[in-house]
């Protein structure tokens, strides 16, 4: 909610308001906030067709209640468990949080200052008394999070993930993704904010530029760090929402073809299993964050993720999904589990690198006389064949969801949704 507040949303009256021609944007702000308000206030002509202009509001409550339950037991806790933090716990409201982060101004300048020079200061402690103006507020708080957290906590998975959050609404409103020119841009109206971002981002090991175009400020992500940039936005961005055509998000979608080149598979572990079976272990990892997966050859090649922690399956679910599997998040039974489960054909659909890391596996197995040759030569031959298209020709994804046949085609093109529709 902190990174999307900082997007198209202005804040006023006691309400977060958005304005958007993008199914998209008032899908993803629906899905985070719930929105109690949401009219058409006009429709513009454009090339592409009529477009309706959605206009919504939340009440700011829903965000302040947010923030209360982040003080008690979310981000803001665990920030606040750090010595000279604690009363970050005590923050119960959005303005609560807006003078938290006036007071501990010297901490978040000193953070960017270490990373950028002391040229930046006055630019930097000019803000702190801009604070109050939640037009200015909404675009600084999660960044001086991201500082103050990298100061205390320095960078594992768990400080990634909140920067990932925070980039989806900076990329979300302004800012872009653009595969074929390798870049992940941010947008800001203000200079000192596009200098927190650069800060922000090499403090998580990410280098960019700030630069002006047509008198507006923005960082600048290119080559590796954009790449990590964009694979950050996917795995913790904003709800993947992917029932309708109409709502997918393209920069997410350019966010998956550039973070294609930093994804990477591995294995180890080959073992014998209860029972008799084979299992191993599976690593996917991209942008500093991994997974390790279960992979069993028996009847079939499955690979397979599972934790009480819903939310850690959920990002094994992404990172698969990263690497060209799609696997739908499920319940075992009434019991506070959840798992992801993907088979041979499922698999053989996926990424290169994934397919040639199982193929090994299978390999492996067959060596020590654990897999029957004749079965695992039916799966070498879908896996290191993968499921490939004519050349040149649309890409579809067919499959049953719920009883029901799904065909789907998706393009970042517009004209080459007009041109399969």
């Amino acid at each position: 909610m902190a990174g999307w507040v900082a997007s198209d949303v202005a804040i006023s009256g006691g309400r977060l308001k958005i304005s958007t021609s993008r199914l998209w944007q008032l899908a993803e702000t629906r899905a985070l906030f719930d929105c109690s308000y949401v009219t058409v206030r006009g429709v513009g002509l454009t090339l592409e067709g009529p477009k309706p202009q959605f206009y919504a509001y939340i009440a700011l409550d829903s965000l302040d209640e947010t923030i209360r339950r982040s003080a008690e037991s979310g981000w803001l806790n665990m920030l606040g468990d750090k010595a000279g933090l604690e009363d970050l716990m005590d923050v119960k409201s959005w303005d609560d949080l807006k003078r938290w982060v006036a007071k501990s101004w010297d901490v978040v300048v000193g953070a960017a200052v270490r990373r950028l020079g002391e040229g930046v200061r006055c630019e930097l402690e000019a803000l702190k008394n801009k604070l109050d103006d939640d037009k200015i507020a909404r675009e600084v708080v999660a960044l001086a999070l991201l500082l103050i957290q990298a100061e205390k906590l320095g960078v594992n998975e768990t400080t990634l993930r909140y920067l990932g959050a925070v980039i989806s609404g900076a990329i979300g409103g302004d800012g872009y993704v653009s595969a074929a020119e390798g870049k992940v841009v941010l947008t800001s109206g203000k200079r000192a904010v596009a200098l927190l971002w650069k800060a922000a981002l090499a403090t998580h090991g990410i280098e960019a530029k700030v630069e002006e175009v047509g008198g507006v400020p923005r960082v600048v992500a290119f080559g590796n760090d954009a790449v990590k940039l964009a694979g950050l936005y996917f795995l913790y961005g904003a709800p993947l929402l992917e029932e309708d055509e109409r709502i997918i998000n393209y920069r997410l979608a350019e966010a998956v073809e550039l973070g294609a080149e930093g994804l990477s598979a591995s294995w180890e572990g080959l073992r014998r299993s209860e029972g008799g079976g084979v299992a191993a272990y599976m690593t996917i990892s991209e942008a500093g964050i991994a997974v390790k997966y279960n992979v069993y050859p028996r009847d079939a090649v499955v690979l397979q993720f599972e934790s009480a922690d819903r939310s850690r399956v959920e990002l094994a679910a992404r990172l698969l999904k990263r690497a060209g599997v799609g696997a739908e998040v499920k319940r075992r039974g009434d019991r506070d589990m959840w798992y992801i489960k993907a088979a041979t054909d499922m698999l053989a659909g996926g990424h290169e690198k994934l397919r040639k890391a199982l193929a090994e596996i299978v390999r492996k197995a067959v060596e020590n006389g654990w897999v029957d040759a004749d079965k695992a030569e039916r799966w070498l031959k879908k896996l290191e064949e993968g499921l490939t298209l004519k050349k040149g020709w649309p890409e579809y994804e067919v499959r049953l969801a719920k009883g029901a046949l799904v065909v789907r085609y998706r393009s970042t093109n517009p004209n080459n949704i007009k041109q399969e529709t």
